[in-house]
């Protein structure tokens, strides 16, 4: 399962992802966190997170990606057939294309509440960088992943 969300930093006019992968268990097996310029719209920002996460799968080898994010717009973009001729079209056919390289590949609506660990990943990459923690989630998701688990 992977979940990933997207923060705006309007000041810097750039954007952080949070891409946070787990076991079946709800345990972390991997977090990823970049920083990336440019980006200030809401519906590109959680697009371009979805994009990060699935290019982070790929080269982890994953096969079989579960990918929740909380952004309903962009999901069903994703997955309607028909060309996307939005602002985030290049972007969403990106995330089809990266779609047709795995073995299983759903994306799917989760709520916010179900979307804390990714979202306060990505609340932390305010710097313009990629961070990657195995095997132990950073302190700023700690919490969160500790809840989910309980849950």
């Amino acid at each position: 399962m992977i979940n990933v969300d997207a923060a705006i930093f309007t000041h810097d006019k750039s954007m952080g992802a949070g891409v946070v992968m787990r076991e079946h268990s709800g345990s972390c097996i991997v977090c990823y966190g970049i920083g990336v310029p440019d980006v200030i719209l809401p519906e590109l920002a959680e697009a371009t997170a979805i994009q990060k996460g699935l290019q982070f799968a790929l080269c982890e080898g994953i096969q079989e990606v579960l990918l929740g994010s909380n952004c309903l717009t962009v999901v069903q973009r994703v997955n309607l057939l028909d060309q996307d001729r939005s602002i985030c079209g290049s972007v969403i056919q990106d995330i089809k294309q990266l779609k047709a390289l795995f073995t299983s590949c759903s994306i799917f609506h989760v709520r916010r509440e179900q979307n804390v660990a990714a979202h306060l990943l990505a609340r932390s990459c305010n710097q313009l960088e990629c961070r990657v923690w195995r095997g132990v989630s950073p302190e700023c998701i700690r919490d969160a992943i500790c809840m989910d688990i309980m849950s």
